[in-house]
């Protein structure tokens, strides 16, 4: 696979069709409307100066964020042991540089934002098949890293349960290896949420919330969690690949969680109801859907990246094969859809193109 997958993907975002279900688009047409130029002009009466200077490397709104994850998740945390990140995709960059003499794996498949940041950085990854990866990892080498989504993952859509949460962490403390959680849909929850990976042993969990998905990804900030034997190399190699995140964006993020009681998903009521529709629609094809930006969708026949160009040129409808995310010939006729950009109706109608194409 390419190893410009990513930059694919970024495209595939501002690429204007009728129906768009490739890119992990987020609804922001249904989000309170972020005011920034009125949040700029409220920050600038008291800190103005300080938003045009460099920062400190690991971010000068950490306490926020340790605010932020214990009003939504119960959790208590030094605030020493957060960054603040251009985006998770920095964060897994950075991760990725404190392991690049260690073993990494990930599931197959898996974000590919991992997968291609991993071979650029010349780390040896292991790819983990979803049958047996909860036992696979019981040979990881001590100080590996493993690389998953406990909520909703990109590209499946798919959630740890409690209880392999629960396995997942007593095996990562048995057999001395970090996780690395990327839990930028975790607020996609249509029922209650499972506890983070997070909550079950901070100590092996980097855990990183991204506000791209619930604000806009032209904010480019993630907040991360970090158990305190990585704080410290983290933040050191962010001061060296990227010195520190934009003051201007750091200020916006504060503000939008102080003036929302640090909630990270009380605003999005209206995404979530269409999520709710797409749901019931998804139910009468046998799809399976709790939350989250993305499902799959199987086919009676093989589809491939020739099969999505023209299905995008005849029909207005982007889609992705999970080809771009596995070699593994079990997926070879199963689509990725991204459902947060499109209402029930609309779903219903690319569906019913998806069958009879």
């Amino acid at each position: 696979m390419s190893n410009s997958r990513n930059h694919f993907l970024n495209n595939l975002a501002s690429t204007k069709s009728r129906y768009n279900l490739g890119a992990g688009v987020p609804p922001i047409s249904l989000y309170p409307q972020f005011k920034a130029s009125e949040y700029l002009a409220e920050i600038e009466k008291t800190s103005g100066e300080n938003l045009l200077n460099y920062h400190q490397t690991p971010g000068y709104i950490r306490e926020t964020a340790a605010t932020a994850i214990e009003v939504n998740e119960g959790i208590s945390i030094d605030f020493k042991n957060i960054a603040v990140t251009n985006g998770v995709q920095e964060a897994i960059a950075l991760i990725l540089s404190c392991f690049r003499t260690k073993t990494v794996a990930c599931l197959d498949p898996s974000y590919p934002g991992f997968e291609d940041a991993a071979m650029i950085l010349g780390c040896k990854l292991i790819k983990l098949n979803l049958k047996t990866w909860l036992t696979d990892i019981e040979a990881l080498a001590p100080e590996s890293l493993l690389y998953l989504s406990s909520d909703f993952s990109n590209p499946r859509g798919s959630c740890l349960t409690e209880e392999e949460r629960i396995r997942l962490a007593e095996i990562a403390e048995k057999k001395n290896f970090y996780i690395f959680d990327d839990a930028t849909y975790r607020p996609f929850y249509l029922d209650a949420p499972t506890p983070s990976l997070y909550s079950i042993n901070p100590e092996r969990v980097i855990h990183a919330i991204s506000f791209s998905k619930i604000l806009a990804p032209g904010l480019r900030t993630a907040f991360v969690y970090l158990p305190s034997s990585l704080a410290p190399v983290f933040i050191n190699n962010k001061a060296n690949l990227s010195l520190n995140n934009s003051g201007i964006t750091q200020a916006l993020i504060e503000f939008w969680l102080k003036s929302n009681n640090y909630q990270l998903s009380a605003h999005l009521g209206l995404a979530k109801k269409r999520l709710k529709e797409n749901q019931k629609v998804l139910q009468r094809y046998k799809i399976d859907y709790n939350g989250g930006f993305f499902c799959t969708f199987e086919l009676d026949k093989n589809v491939d990246y020739s099969f999505c160009d023209t299905l995008l040129k005849r029909e207005q409808i982007a889609v992705l094969p999970m080809q771009l995310f596995s070699d593994n010939k079990l997926y070879m006729r199963q689509l990725r859809l991204c459902i947060a950009n499109v209402d029930n109706e609309d779903l219903e109608t690319v569906l019913q193109v998806l069958l009879n194409f």
